[in-house]
């Protein structure tokens, strides 16, 4: 895809469309971060190519590989996405910058995941950000 598309729509389940607003609100809190889309069901293929490529280049240090570990299971998925799709690359490669580059916990990285959620389907606890 040209990295002027964007990657659009659910993965698993239909929208949900509470679910929806409720997400797009609290990714508001991330707007001065550029590695986190401002809508999880609107992503720029520009995005997500810079994400993947912080997957296949991103070596984390065994403390900041806890610190994923540990993410995972505190998000609601257990992990970027509720299965090894596009998105479980691309926000994999999200945390390994914001946990190397940028020093973001587990629970910060477990909230932002919540809110990028694009399984679709109601709500966990998108607005909560876990």
């Amino acid at each position: 895809m040209s990295d002027g598309a964007r990657i659009q729509g659910s993965c698993c389940s239909a929208m949900d469309f509470a679910s929806y607003q409720e997400q797009v609100e609290g990714l508001k809190k991330y707007a001065d971060t550029p590695q986190i889309p401002a809508d999880p069901y609107d992503v720029p293929v520009s995005l997500a190519k810079q994400l993947f490529e912080y997957q296949r280049t991103i070596t984390l240090t065994s403390d900041q590989q806890a610190i994923y570990d540990q993410a995972t299971q505190m998000a609601d998925e257990k992990g970027p996405c509720c299965c090894k799709c596009w998105r479980w690359i691309a926000f994999e490669g999200q945390a390994k910058y914001l946990i190397s580059q940028l020093h973001w916990s587990a629970k910060d990285i477990a909230s932002v995941w919540d809110l990028e959620d694009g399984c679709g389907g109601p709500a966990k606890d998108h607005a909560a950000g876990s």
